[in-house]
């Protein structure tokens, strides 16, 4: 399925009910991330593959200035523990930033970090920073799923924009003026 393909954006997350959230399979985000990676070397390229995955601001970049309150970072800690779906996508990104890492033969990424999300019908301005500017638990700002996936197309299509993430782990936000809700 990934032979010929330069690009895969991986929208991928579990189902909010009950069943979602606390049933197989716990590692869905991620043993999906690994299985496309290892299908991706499996058929050699010769060219780099763009890995865009959509995460969540509640998982937090190492490799970054992702700075966290101490109640932001217990109730992570928490939701970690009690909710598979938060491990899940923080083993997601880390596969990416650490078993494929920057020199990766076959692929370069970026895991799109977006805070609340909501349905708009057009996309609206939002902007893109390396850090989350507010707090996700405690004072998460809103993101429509319309300017994720125009964000993501974007890394996909627009090589500037590629040069700007590949490799990071930026956090979209809805500008000022379009926050809904």
């Amino acid at each position: 399925h990934v032979k010929g393909c330069t690009a895969i954006a991986s929208c991928l997350g579990h189902n909010l009910s009950l069943r979602g959230i606390f049933g197989p399979p716990r590692r869905l985000v991620h043993d999906v991330v690994a299985r496309l990676c290892d299908a991706v070397g499996a058929v050699n390229p010769g060219h780099k593959t763009k890995f865009v995955l959509m995460n969540t601001t509640a998982i937090r970049n190492p490799d970054s200035d992702d700075r966290a309150s101490i109640p932001n970072r217990l109730v992570i800690r928490l939701l970690r523990h009690l909710l598979p779906p938060q491990s899940d996508n923080e083993q997601a990104a880390d596969y990416l930033r650490v078993e494929i890492g920057q020199n990766h033969e076959d692929i370069d990424w970026v895991v799109v970090r977006p805070d609340t999300l909501v349905d708009e019908e057009e996309v609206t301005e939002h902007q893109q920073y390396p850090s989350p500017i507010r707090d996700p638990v405690f004072n998460a700002g809103k993101t429509s799923r319309i300017n994720v996936a125009h964000f993501m197309a974007d890394l996909i299509m627009d090589s500037d924009t590629w040069t700007e993430w590949k490799g990071r782990m930026p956090v979209i936000y809805n500008s000022a003026r379009s926050q809904v809700g």
